[in-house]
């Protein structure tokens, strides 16, 4: 290793460096990056559409107009430019103590065993790239606190996770669409697995869904407001399809467009989209782990890192199990959001299994071999 990677990741002297990494190059932004400049973008337009309307009927107000259009297109812009400025210059480096997050003179640090879970979200078109994402168990109540690294868009994130572990990985680590089954650590095998059952609907996608048809709502409302102004400019003498009524029409249009594109994006989501994931969520228990994968995001949590499990009343029969966490020299637990008013939500795939109806095997298992297990581990 040389001096000035040495010193670029500020090693303790009897560090060993055993990887180092950086983002991808050339792969696209996830949908959410996109999201709120598109949105700026549109508002832009309605802006200069109205800036140009305002100026060939007269009104004095078309410098501010012009300079808000101006300001909501630099707006986008930005937005559009921030994922490469926050995430193409990070530099990654794992080593026998820690994980170290670099990007210029801000340095994040996270002990490995300090580590509780790993969530990884493989990229949506890019095979075997994905984000992980190492959490350190933060207790709830007035101590609550967060301790996160997130390594962006590196190549074969379960892979470089059973790094960090301190596991051998599976052949087929890397390849997101392999089942989790055959992903699990050299030697690792199942214990238990399950799938939610019932409607697959969390409080979270509800509300979703509720603000979707709410914004669709909206949409409507705005729609049958803004065709009878029309209708009024034209009986009034609007020329149809002149400059101005084409430039009215044109913003009316975008407007519109906005409403009922974000509103059906919420709805689906809430609804459809939930559910579909729901049918993708898969719950397994081996001797060393508990996993989750909902969709393209998989979370892997330590047993070692577990203390008990907190029941939920769900659909019918059915329990949602939330798992406590603790951490090492932790002096509170983190419930998982088991004590919250509102549930987190299930695409987070937070340390939750949802609709379990097996609950009492699953806890049998876990809590069982607990301390078992940390045992073994320990002095291996």
């Amino acid at each position: 290793m040389s001096e000035d990677l040495h010193r670029s990741f500020r090693l303790l002297p009897s560090e060993q460096l055993l990887w180092q990494g950086k983002p991808q190059p050339s792969v696209p932004r996830t949908l959410p990056w996109l999201a709120g400049p598109a949105l700026f973008f549109a508002f832009a337009a309605v802006a200069a559409l109205f800036a140009a309307l305002l100026s060939m009927v007269g009104i004095a107000a078309v410098r501010s107009t012009v300079f808000l259009a101006f300001y909501l297109f630099m707006t986008g812009s930005a937005l559009l430019v921030m994922p490469y400025l926050l995430l193409d210059g990070c530099r990654y480096a794992v080593t026998d103590r820690h994980v170290i997050w670099v990007r210029g003179q801000m340095r994040r640090v996270i002990e490995r065993r300090a580590i509780t879970y790993g969530r990884i979200r493989w990229h949506r078109s890019v095979p075997g790239v994905g984000t992980l994402e190492l959490v350190r168990a933060a207790p709830f109540g007035p101590f609550s606190r967060q301790q996160r690294v997130v390594l962006h868009d590196v190549e074969a994130p379960d892979r470089l996770y059973a790094l960090i572990r301190g596991e051998n990985p599976s052949e087929f680590a890397g390849y997101c669409d392999v089942p989790l089954t055959d992903r699990l650590d050299e030697g690792e095998h199942v214990l238990w697995g399950a799938a939610p059952l019932g409607l697959r609907l969390g409080s979270a996608d509800l509300l979703t869904a509720a603000l979707g048809a709410f914004v669709v709502g909206v949409g409507v409302l705005y729609c049958q407001r803004t065709s009878s102004l029309v209708l009024g400019f034209e009986r009034s003498g609007l020329p149809v399809r002149s400059a101005i009524w084409l430039l009215l029409i044109a913003a009316i249009a975008i407007t519109a467009s906005v409403l009922f594109t974000v509103g059906a994006v919420l709805l689906w989501k809430g609804l459809w989209g939930a559910r579909e994931l729901g049918s993708h969520t898969e719950y397994i228990l081996t001797p060393t782990r508990v996993l989750i994968r909902r969709g393209r995001t998989e979370l892997s949590i330590d047993r070692r890192r577990i203390v008990d499990v907190a029941e939920q009343p769900s659909y019918g029969d059915l329990r949602d199990l939330y798992l406590i966490l603790d951490g090492p020299r932790a002096n509170a637990l983190n419930d998982s959001g088991a004590l919250g008013w509102l549930r987190p939500p299930r695409s987070l795939v937070a340390p939750v299994l949802y609709e379990v109806g097996d609950r009492e095997r699953f806890c049998q298992l876990l809590l069982g071999e607990r301390e078992r297990v940390s045992t073994v581990r320990d002095a291996a």
